[in-house]
Formats: C-alpha cells, sequence, structure tokens
C-alpha cells in the first residue's frame, strides 16, 4: 500500500512539473514608451521581469589587449576587456570605487599578442600570436556581415529572483544578435 501510495505520490508531482513548464512563457517582449523589456509569466502572472537599459556605443569586430569596451550606469561600471596575458574578463566596478571580476575565460598565457575576433564564420575567438585559445562554438555554415561584438545591460526584479542587473555579452553580425556568449546577473539595486 506505501508502495502505490509513493508511486501515485511522485507520478502525481511529476505531472504537475511537466504541466508547469508548459505554463511557463519565457518570450513576452514589449516596448512602450522606448522601454523593452522582457517577462517571464505564468498563467499570465509575470514571475520575472526583465529592462533594458543600454548597450556599448562601440561594436568592435576586434578586441586587442589592453583594450576593452564598457559600459557605465548610475556610478557602475562594466568593463569587457582582452587582458594582456590572454584572459577575457568582465569586470564590474560598482558606486564605492571597488572592482570585481564576474567572468572570465580563464585563458591565461604569459606573451604573445591576444586579441578576441567576431569572425565571419560566426565564431567569437580568442587568439594569441595565432594560436586559437577559446572560441564560443557558435560557427554558421554562411558568411556572417559586420561581426561584432557589444553589451547590453538590464535591470532584473521579480518575486523569484534578487532585484539587480543583468549584463549580457552578444556575438552580433548580419544585422541582429546572433548569440548571447554570456549573461552574469549582478544581484543589487539602490
Amino acid at each position: 500500500m506505501k508502495f502505490k501510495l509513493l508511486t501515485f505520490l511522485s507520478l502525481s508531482m511529476l505531472l504537475a512539473s511537466c504541466a508547469q513548464d508548459e505554463i511557463l512563457d519565457q518570450g513576452v517582449v514589449s516596448n512602450q514608451d522606448g522601454v523593452q523589456s522582457k517577462n517571464t509569466t505564468a498563467k499570465g502572472i509575470p514571475i520575472n521581469q526583465e529592462f533594458f537599459i543600454t548597450e556599448t556605443t562601440n561594436h568592435p569586430q576586434k578586441i586587442y589587449g589592453g583594450s576593452s569596451i564598457e559600459i557605465s550606469h548610475e556610478q557602475r561600471k562594466y568593463r569587457l576587456i582582452m587582458q594582456d596575458d590572454s584572459n577575457l574578463v568582465l569586470y564590474y566596478k560598482d558606486q564605492n570605487g571597488i572592482e570585481r571580476p564576474l567572468w572570465a575565460t580563464n585563458t591565461e598565457r604569459q606573451g604573445g599578442f591576444p586579441h578576441l575576433i567576431a569572425q565571419e564564420d560566426g565564431n567569437l575567438v580568442i587568439y594569441n600570436n595565432g594560436n586559437p585559445l577559446w572560441s564560443s562554438n557558435t560557427a554558421v555554415s554562411y558568411p556572417v556581415s559586420n561581426p561584432h561584438i557589444k553589451m547590453q545591460l538590464f535591470r532584473k526584479r521579480g518575486p523569484f529572483i534578487p532585484d539587480g542587473y543583468r549584463i549580457k555579452i552578444i556575438l552580433g553580425g548580419n544585422n541582429e544578435e546572433r548569440a548571447l556568449i554570456k549573461s552574469v546577473d549582478v544581484n543589487e539595486y539602490p
């Protein structure tokens, strides 16, 4: 009897879980008054919200060692730098001026001439002296025109996630955002 009851309860929980997956809607995107947002909903009730704030003004195809792209917002700075040691690192500097790394490719190599390149095959690759060290594995079978990299900053909030910001590293080309390379949450908000 206990076995049948446990089996019944387990199956009920599994079915409820599967039904919940079908209820979630990840694609509600709106643009009201110039503010782009994406909401995750369950049965029409907002669970998580993401509001676009800004993106990098320059969208380079290459970032050489020692160079970076960055976003500043409300006394905070997000900087993606191709370090001279061949490591691509996303840094965050808070309102107090304290900087910390949020994400890295962990491709540290001493010496050489590192650079990050958005290639026409759709891949984002770190090279040092012509040798590939890291790849986004986003290559496609057709040519990509105007390949580039950029960052976007979003405000996030919801009852099931901490308020804060979301920074995204985006690979673009063919007049579209082709691939999300990395999304990192910074869970603080004034």
